[in-house]
């Protein structure tokens, strides 16, 4: 049996604080920038001009901005979207699919494509496939 000693605990309380400290430096600032967004009317700007195709899928026009910043930064980045939009859970639903098939596009692409994948027909892929889900969860879900 393994014995719990004082050195492993402060090694993966380290570990813990670390992992949320880098986080945070992802999750907080997006939260605070959506949330400018929002104090400025910007939010409301971006919504107006996304909820038409939004709403193919289903989700509001504010869902643009956690897709963005899912499919452009990373999944941390519309976390903290999420959090500053306090989305419906049928919108959270969706979009944690699409952005479960397509998210970190600017990092992910360029190793894909060192790895000997074809950019394009990598992007399309992933894109298409987010899409597709998007649009049909929107339509099954109630």
């Amino acid at each position: 049996m393994l014995e719990v000693t004082g050195k492993m605990v402060w090694k993966g309380a380290k570990a813990g604080l670390d992992t949320t400290w880098e986080l945070a430096k992802v999750v907080v600032p997006t939260a605070i920038v959506v949330a400018i967004f929002r104090a400025s009317g910007l939010l409301d700007t971006i919504t107006a001009l996304f909820a038409p195709y939004m709403g193919f899928f289903g989700l509001s026009g504010q869902t643009a901005i956690v897709l963005f910043s899912g499919y452009f930064i990373n999944l941390y980045a519309a976390a903290g979207s999420i959090l500053a939009l306090s989305l419906p859970v049928q919108e959270i639903a969706i979009t944690s699919v699409m952005l479960g098939l397509c998210h970190s596009l600017l990092v992910e692409l360029p190793v894909s494509q060192k790895a000997g994948s074809p950019l394009g027909y990598i992007f399309l892929i992933r894109l298409g496939c987010s899409l597709a889900m998007g649009w049909l969860l929107g339509v099954v879900l109630p």
